[in-house]
């Protein structure tokens, strides 16, 4: 299955460079030509290498370009172009391009190794199309692509042989060493200008001659170059394509009777694939590994989306991504102690320390380009309560407790003493949670959010649920306090409507819709939330809040909260954020709203096969790719129109599919089992091996 773009527009090197992305969960190459460099967003992302240049943001570094190619008439940049196509095998993980120019055609294929993890290969062909001349040269480019640099203090490269080594050390003194080897079927000379370091060829070409060019780019220190002969273009590409194929083994899912949707699907899954790495001490970015935006910082979605979806497909990566928290428990409760708070307040931006790299000024204003100051990293506490949650989830799915006494129940300890530090009793006897920022990031500072609320109240009966489960640990909140603490957590109830107020004096906004609202902004790329946005009085809401509380905690059994509040929220929701779809799809497929759901559940899972991605907020470029709202397509499939539950350790599905819908196949893990499920209109089908 390919996905493929013929035609070429500089409209769409943006979006076609998230779209043909390559990655191993520890590298990734954007999906861009071989004659662009920095202009065009070409990166090559290293997974939790961070560096910080002065007092901007700290950020992942980008390696130097080894797949830079110029082939004189066979630039698209430069050239006038008859025909062109690029396309992405997904079911190997291999980019191809093809492109026809008046003397010259050019084909070339790419990978990102997952057999060997520090390995990126590529092939690059030039056919000449007449008796000519020609001028090719190709090699690294160390004019790197950064959107906070520079990362490097030193930069130092040297041929050896047909091999180009470049050492750089960071800001921060970390040492980057890249070792790429060039093989050409004819002879080369070298030079080095304007940190370009080329192989160049002036040749006397026949029409049909053929030029090859292999590249192996090792990311290393130790590595000789005099024993990168044993690298075979053939062979790395079948053990690549051998392991990546073993990702798929325990997970799939494939629509019959729509063909787009299912490419949809396929491609999504595509997307979180290529972000695993079982030997991984990192968790998974925001944008993946799609560039430096976002910081590649590891948010929320990475818990409450990404971590259940591989609960299902790769415990052992899911694994992965918590031994992260647990690894990063001393930021988080730096974190605390610097806000004043105990316990473990995690960070709403983390990187490989933990620590918070939220700054107060995110955004700006794309009018007068003044930052603006944001409280995202002081005020969204219910991250804390998403690791804990996470941690359950894994727990239950896999039956891996070991995880708990590897430090999994020390980091839920530590999150409800922060809680409780947190908390203010008032005059009513319950505990309050004031002045915070829930999912919907629009309104800031306000008190009592209902998923922040009942999330707490979840966070703290897991703990009561493992409180006899370890007794390695000096627990610093006693069972007696924990059953207090929780049967007086304020939880906004439903009001006689039925709806759940999402926060406190929520209903008493200025009740107008999203589109009346993004009417009274005088710039497209203005942020809508804070303390002057246009969003701010009113309730107009980013994304999914009451309903991801409702979806994702299932507080209560009466479906018809859920569409009460469903049918309420949904008009007011803008949906600025790609995490919102999965959650309304989920929610519509459960009342029954089949349209609705199957709509938004195709809105999360074409998120990267368009143009038309959110690209900027308040004038900070957030583009790349979205694992969180790719794992949100597959969870709205299986959760909401697949009608999946888990209670009480038993797998159930109550089908909500689209009339078109033939059926849908799944295979997927959940407590140590490989299923099968086959769900059609009629009811499913479910087999375990």
């Amino acid at each position: 299955m390919k996905l493929i773009k013929e035609g070429y527009s500089k409209d769409n090197i943006i979006s076609y460079g998230n779209m043909f992305l390559l990655a191993n969960g520890r590298f990734g190459y954007r999906g861009t030509l071989e004659e662009y460099r920095k202009n065009q967003l070409v990166n090559f992302t290293a997974l939790g290498f961070y560096d910080k240049y002065q007092d901007l943001w700290r950020e992942p570094i980008n390696l130097p370009n080894p797949f830079y190619f110029h082939v004189d008439g066979g630039s698209i940049l430069e050239d006038d172009i008859i025909d062109h196509k690029v396309e992405l095998d997904i079911k190997n993980a291999v980019f191809a391009r093809f492109s026809t120019f008046k003397t010259v055609k050019i084909e070339s294929k790419r990978f990102v190794s997952s057999f060997n993890k520090d390995l990126l290969v590529e092939e690059y062909k030039v056919i000449s199309l007449c008796d000519q001349t020609l001028n090719i040269s190709f090699g690294l480019d160390t004019d790197i692509s950064e959107i906070n640099g520079p990362h490097y203090i030193t930069k130092r490269v040297k041929k050896i042989n047909n091999s180009i080594v470049f050492n750089g050390t960071t800001n921060e003194r970390k040492l980057v060493s890249l070792v790429s080897t060039y093989r050409c079927n004819v002879p080369t000379e070298f030079s080095s200008e304007n940190n370009l370091h080329l192989f160049k060829i002036n040749k006397e070409m026949k029409k049909g001659d053929e030029i090859v060019v292999q590249v192996f780019s090792f990311v290393t220190k130790f590595i000789h170059t005099d024993k990168l002969h044993i690298f075979n273009f053939e062979r790395e590409l079948e053990r690549h394509k051998e392991s990546f194929n073993k990702l798929q083994n325990d997970f799939s899912i494939s629509i019959y009777g729509d063909d787009e949707a299912n490419f949809e699907v396929q491609y999504s899954l595509y997307q979180l694939l290529i972000l695993i790495d079982e030997n991984s001490v990192m968790s998974i970015p925001a944008r993946g590994l799609s560039g430096q935006t976002y910081k590649g910082a590891i948010f929320w979605d990475t818990e409450m989306f990404i971590l259940p979806f591989l609960v299902f497909s790769n415990p052992k990566m899911a694994r992965n991504t918590l031994v992260y928290r647990i690894n990063t428990l001393g930021g988080a409760k730096s974190k605390a102690k610097e806000l004043g708070y105990k316990g473990a307040f995690y960070a709403w931006e983390s990187q490989d320390d933990g620590k918070e790299r939220c700054s107060k000024y995110n955004v700006t204003d794309p009018i007068t380009n003044e930052p603006i100051r944001t409280y995202f990293g002081e005020k969204q506490i219910h991250i804390s309560g998403d690791v804990v949650l996470a941690i359950d989830r894994y727990v239950t799915s896999t039956c891996d407790t070991t995880l708990l006494d590897e430090g999994g129940y020390q980091v839920i300890d530590e999150v409800v003493k922060f809680y409780k530090s947190f908390a203010k009793k008032l005059d009513d006897g319950k505990y309050h949670f004031l002045d915070v920022i829930g999912p919907d990031e629009y309104h800031e500072g306000i008190n009592d959010n209902a998923y922040t609320n009942y999330l707490i109240h979840r966070a703290v009966t897991i703990a009561i649920k493992y409180n006899d489960f370890s007794n390695k640990i000096k627990k610093p909140v006693s069972l007696e306090e924990l059953i207090e603490f929780k049967n007086n957590i304020y939880r906004p109830s439903p009001n006689e409507n039925g709806i759940i107020e999402q926060f406190d004096g929520y209903f008493k906004l200025e009740d107008v819709s999203p589109e009346d609202v993004k009417k009274r902004t005088k710039n497209p790329k203005e942020y809508l939330g804070g303390t002057k946005g246009v969003a701010t009085p009113t309730r107009v809401i980013k994304q999914a809040d009451v309903i991801a509380m409702l979806v994702f905690l299932r507080p209560s059994s009466k479906i018809q909260y859920l569409d009460r509040n469903y049918k309420f929220y949904l008009p007011y929701t803008e949906h600025g954020s790609s995490l919102s779809s999965s959650a309304y799809s989920i929610a519509a497929a459960l009342c029954d709203d089949i349209d609705a759901a199957y709509s938004l559940f195709r809105k999360s899972s074409s998120i990267d096969l368009g143009g038309e991605q959110k690209k900027y907020a308040g004038g900070v470029y957030i583009g790349g790719t979205h694992p969180a709202s790719n794992a949100g397509a597959i969870l709205s499939l299986m959760c909401g129109l697949m009608g999946m539950r888990v209670i009480d350790e038993e797998i159930s599905f109550e089908p909500h599919l689209p009339d078109h819908f033939e059926k849908v196949e799944a295979t997927f893990l959940f407590r140590g089992i490989k299923y099968h499920i086959t769900v059609n209109k009629e009811g499913y089908k479910l087999q375990g091996e």
